[in-house]
């Protein structure tokens, strides 16, 4: 990773176009970044607070991709850092009243865009496992040079996949929180989205043609519905997101056969570093049965399954007191070990 950070404030249009690469991130998205649709997401607090508190930057991945972070920093008596993952499709700031509350309990939040998505740089919804790995790997080597080496990982949906590849990829973090999980090259995405009708056709057609037009790109919609996403507080939001200049609402081929059949990095059973491993009671997508399962095999990594009474997917905006109440412990437990 080239070792430099960017604050967004300071760069001026024309070397945010370049940054940006007026490829994949086109004139529309940099204007975006000005219009603070994210509000439509904050439910409680006061999304203008929670906006003087982000701090945005920009690292380098090692072929000079540009990844945009979000930083919420404490002021003072900081506890630890906590990087936060988001999920299919949309980006850091979806997550941000939640971030927001988890830095009013003392820790440095930092979410990334990952390759190819929000305001980082990269095809659009063009990825790997293995790359949102090296790009969660570049985070935890800023986090290191900048905040120190208190670091628990967390994400939500894919972004939790996504924390549980990179936990077995990279061993320095005190340890994981991962909102969902699944191992893809076991045919999780049968007990995930369960296809029906064309899609069952071709989910088995996918790996052969991402070899032929790897960066042909299929709408999300054809196998997830945005509508089942929120259980209460949160349904009336969903219009706004489905319509949100910044969601990436298509993903090429090579990103879809990620999602069939990449492993992790090394076997589940040989994974060390502590997982929490959370879950909304009525998640119409990650069953319980399935992640009793994944928290069984993580056999020789510290940890249990925390079930999120009367929630759906969408805890991190719908129950964020609740998640809260179940996240704080662990991490300060974690942390209080590490010394």
């Amino acid at each position: 990773m080239r070792q430099h950070s960017i604050l967004l404030d300071d760069l001026k249009l024309k070397n945010c176009h370049d940054l940006l690469k007026i490829d994949t991130l086109n004139e529309e998205l940099i204007k975006v970044k000005d219009t603070d649709y994210w509000f439509h997401y904050v439910l409680s607090e006061n999304p203008h607070e929670i906006k003087k508190v982000i701090q945005e930057k920009y690292i380098e991945l090692d072929d000079g991709t540009p990844i945009h972070l979000d930083v919420y920093e404490p002021t003072q008596n900081v506890k630890g850092t906590v990087i936060f993952i988001h999920g299919t499709a949309v980006y850091s700031k979806f997550y941000a009243e939640f971030c927001y509350r988890l830095h009013e309990e003392g820790y440095c939040v930092i979410s990334p865009d990952l390759i190819g998505h929000g305001l980082s740089g990269g095809k659009r919804g063009h990825f790997t496992m293995k790359k949102f790995s090296e790009t969660i790997q570049a985070v935890i080597n800023h986090v290191i040079e900048n905040h120190g080496n208190k670091i628990v990982l967390m994400g939500s949906s894919l972004g939790g996949i996504a924390t549980l590849y990179a936990t077995a990829h990279d061993i320095r973090i005190t340890g994981a929180i991962c909102h969902n999980a699944a191992i893809f090259n076991e045919k999780a995405y049968k007990k995930i989205i369960k296809p029906k009708g064309l899609l069952r056709i071709l989910v088995h057609l996918i790996p052969f043609m991402a070899r032929l037009f790897p960066t042909w790109r299929f709408s999300v919609f054809l196998y997830l519905d945005f509508s089942k996403l929120a259980h209460s507080k949160f349904t009336e939001r969903i219009e706004f997101l489905l319509n949100d200049p910044l969601l990436t609402k298509k993903y090429t081929l090579t990103a879809l056969r990620a999602q069939l059949k990449e492993p992790l990095a090394k076997p589940i059973e040989e994974i060390t570093t502590p997982i929490l491993i959370i879950n909304g009671e009525h998640d119409f997508l990650f069953s319980l049965d399935y992640m009793k399962e994944i928290q069984e095999r993580l056999s020789n990594a510290p940890g249990q399954l925390v079930v999120i009474k009367g929630a759906s997917h969408l805890i991190f905006q719908e129950y964020i007191d609740e998640a809260l109440k179940e996240i704080i412990p662990w991490i300060e437990s974690l942390f209080s070990h590490q010394g």
